[in-house]
């Protein structure tokens, strides 16, 4: 994994060549390239999931899938998101860092929340202050699978 630091963004390389495999079958690491905003407080990676976290509990989620997990597509859409995946993408990382676990799942006035997908990879932008929402959107649009 590689940051680069830049003066007004943080680029992330992530490389992996190790894959993984269950039942004599073969699960082939997603390597991927993104640039995220400045401002990174904390960062944490645990299997194919990224999280970058914000002032004010803001944080840019990431689910890179293995590349034989399913089909791919070019069609990303910027969703709404439900309250459950939230939580499903979230709660590890959120008890790891010893927050309330009501305030992941309560309605922020102000915020916005929305998932960039293609069906297969997943990148939830959460907490996002309205002014920010730009910025954090465009990063997800970098997203690139390294082949």
């Amino acid at each position: 994994m590689i940051f680069e630091y830049g003066n007004n963004e943080n680029k992330l390389k992530y490389i992996n060549k190790v894959n993984a495999s269950a039942d004599h079958e073969i699960y082939y690491t997603t390597n991927f390239s993104i640039t995220l905003p400045k401002g990174i407080i904390n960062w944490a990676k645990s299997d194919n999931n990224f999280f970058f976290e914000y002032d004010d509990k803001q944080i840019i989620y990431i689910y890179s899938a293995y590349k034989n997990e399913e089909k791919e597509s070019d069609d990303w859409k910027l969703l709404e998101v439900e309250p459950n995946d939230i939580g499903n993408y979230l709660n590890n990382y959120w008890e790891k860092r010893g927050y309330k676990e009501e305030y992941l799942f309560k309605e922020h006035v102000g915020r916005i929340s929305k998932i960039y997908t293609n069906g297969k990879y997943k990148i939830l932008l959460y907490n996002i202050k309205p002014e920010k929402f730009s910025t954090f959107t465009q990063s997800a649009k970098t997203f690139n699978v390294i082949f």
